[in-house]
């Protein structure tokens, strides 16, 4: 019973487990990132289809962090290296979804709006500096960092 709940929990997370260039990330890498998130003192929340935020409350957190672990003790690595390999890129696809990398992807959306009336310059300047450095990743149905963007 308790590894078809571990592979219902899994299969859940599969789906958004692939990141824009189609490479998929495992359910392990998924997991062990969203552990991350969900250690930090910051508010969390899921995009919605109208990309709403739906917050987590701070009661239904620990819920969610053992969850997480379950999955993370099922799917991850138990050889060191292959987990360091694992650890390794949960921390590149946390990075790629930090406040930072969203801020600069948010910026170039509002960039190129029609409204915007940013000169071509500047957003294509602005595209290859988001390219460069910000990976695109899946942003659906995973928990991500409350920041606010500065002014």
């Amino acid at each position: 019973m308790k590894h078809t709940a571990l592979l219902l929990l899994a299969l859940a997370l599969l789906p958004h487990a692939v990141q824009a260039d189609q490479t998929p990330v495992s359910v392990c890498v998924e997991a062990l990132e969203q552990l991350k998130t969900l250690h930090m003192a910051a508010p969390v929340y899921k995009l919605t289809g109208g990309q709403e935020r739906q917050y987590l409350a701070d009661a239904d957190r620990p819920a969610e962090v053992t969850q997480l672990k379950t999955i993370v003790a099922g799917s991850c690595s138990s050889e060191p290296e292959t987990r360091r390999g694992e650890e390794s890129e949960a921390e590149h696809l946390h990075l790629a979804r930090s406040p930072g990398f969203m801020e600069d992807h948010d910026r170039l959306s509002i960039m190129e709006k029609p409204e915007s009336r940013t000169p071509e310059d500047d957003i294509a300047e602005h595209r290859k500096r988001v390219a460069a450095r910000c990976p695109d990743v899946g942003l659906s149905n995973v928990w991500l960092v409350h920041w606010v963007p500065r002014g």
